[in-house]
């Protein structure tokens, strides 16, 4: 004869969890870049008064060096520091720059410990 069985239905006890944490493993960082023209036929010079104006947060790309007119222009990537901060910077310590296309959007990067 077959005999039926009948499980029971236990209730799952529900361990109370600890609450979630937000634990970012990343910083949002803003990001400025900038094309700077500047008088002059060399590089060096004018990439050591971006270096003092902007800080250590700073890449320079020599973009183009223009002879017959006497003119540098570098792309600069400024991180950590605003648009009207990095502008403020250049205006002030740069009296004869010429400050092109400018764009400020964020990157995420690896918190550092």
């Amino acid at each position: 004869m077959l005999q039926s069985t009948v499980s029971a239905i236990v209730p799952i006890a529900r361990t109370a969890r600890a609450p979630r944490t937000s634990r970012r493993t990343h910083e949002v960082v803003s990001l400025v870049t900038i094309d700077v023209t500047v008088p002059g036929t060399a590089s060096a010079e004018s990439r050591r008064a971006l270096h003092s104006a902007l800080g250590d947060d700073l890449r320079l790309y020599v973009m183009t060096i223009d002879r017959a007119n006497e003119r540098v222009t570098f792309r600069a990537e400024i991180t950590a520091r605003t648009l009207d901060n990095v502008i403020a910077a250049l205006t002030t310590s740069l009296a004869q720059a010429t400050l092109g296309r400018a764009v400020s959007s964020v990157l995420r990067r690896p918190r550092q410990s």
